[in-house]
């Protein structure tokens, strides 16, 4: 008895091993199992990712010859024409003809891709930001700083900061020989003293961004965000929208402003305009909506058109006013397919008519959206 029961005391333990064994093996091959599922899983996301994005990205390049086809167009049509019955793309090209084109989105296979067609002078150009033959160098300091004060308020930089970006801007700018540092200024000893150092441009600015280089601005005040308590009078962080967007240096030599392509916030920073103003403005020539959902956009036809029929504009902002059409652009396109963006930025300047369009590329960037 003794034995038998000490036998099968033994066989037990021996059985009760090997399904412990078993259980072992069993658990490691589900786990080896769910991690092959886990990384074929990933493996098709990333997959389908790079599929979409790809997608995308070929939709944002195919925005670009709706683009040259609008432009091609916007030349061909006329303001009073009736539009054609089968023609999807007359109505763009009329709005691009009056002003600018913001957020058209244009269905195209399995996704879409929103356009924005804005002429250059719809922003200020920085290296002429007087109305006039000359640029900058050629504008009194006095001047120019109430223009860039201008723009820094719009901007929602903090006054207090100001004194010191506008005598950085000039001291870049300015090509006085020898050269002489403002106040709060920076020229060549200031950049030598940094890492990496530099040299003041002393000239014209070849782009918006290249104010970075200057002494005080910021990504903050150039593009927006919240700027550090230390460079706030009370204290406190303060929220800046940024001047980037106001500003190009493809805009119109003679420093004027497309009044029927401009935003609201590039309005604003032209001398002897306020908010009720810019109303007035953005209303007359965007028009009204008739019962059917239709607006009836008049565009001004000239400078003194904007006058007449906005006749409490003061007469100081007449010489930054133009209505002429543009050859050069801002044009984003943004291909998006089931959630995936990709966005093609670029400045390009169109010559030529019909199917002779050529979009000629000054400038090009790539991200997603």
């Amino acid at each position: 008895m003794k034995r038998r029961a000490r036998g099968g005391t033994i066989g037990g333990r021996r059985s009760a091993s090997a399904l412990i064994i078993v259980l072992w093996i069993t658990g490691l091959l589900a786990m080896l199992v769910a991690s092959f599922a886990f990384d074929a899983h990933l493996e098709a996301r990333v997959t389908s990712y790079y599929r979409k994005r790809a997608k995308a990205e070929g939709l944002a390049r195919s925005g670009l010859e709706v683009v040259r086809m609008l432009m091609a167009k916007r030349s061909e049509i006329k303001d009073d024409q009736e539009p054609p019955v089968d023609d999807r793309w007359f109505e763009p090209a009329r709005q691009l003809r009056r002003g600018a084109i913001r957020g058209l989105a244009v269905p195209m296979g399995e996704g879409t891709v929103t356009i924005d067609i804005v002429p250059e002078p719809a922003r200020r150009n920085i290296n002429h930001l007087v109305p006039g033959p000359g640029d900058n160098t050629r504008v009194p300091a006095e001047k120019l700083a109430e223009e860039w004060a201008r723009i820094l308020e719009v901007g929602g930089v903090p006054d207090d900061l100001w004194d010191e970006l506008v005598d950085a801007v000039l001291d870049w700018t300015d090509n006085e020989q020898p050269p002489q540092t403002r106040q709060r200024g920076g020229e060549d000893e200031y950049y030598k003293s940094l890492t990496p150092p530099y040299l003041a441009r002393n000239g014209l600015m070849d782009t918006v961004e290249e104010l970075l280089l200057v002494k005080g601005f910021s990504r903050v005040i150039l593009f927006g965000g919240q700027l550090a308590a230390t460079n706030s009078v009370d204290g406190e962080a303060v929220t800046v929208r940024g001047i980037a967007d106001l500003l190009t240096t493809y805009g119109n030599a003679n420093g004027q402003v497309n009044v029927n392509a401009a935003s609201p916030e590039v309005l604003m920073t032209l001398p002897g305009i306020d908010d009720i103003d810019v109303s007035a403005i953005v209303g007359e020539r965007e028009g009204l909506v008739d019962e059917g959902g239709k607006r009836d956009a008049r565009p001004f036809k000239s400078v003194p058109d904007v006058f007449g029929r906005i006749s409490q504009l003061d007469p100081a902002v007449g010489p930054y006013l133009t209505t002429e059409e543009s050859a050069i652009c801002r044009v984003t396109c943004v291909g998006e397919v089931h959630g995936v963006r990709r966005k093609i930025s670029c400045v390009a300047e169109f010559a030529g008519t019909g199917k002779r369009m050529a979009m000629m590329v000054r400038r090009w960037t790539e991200d997603e959206d």
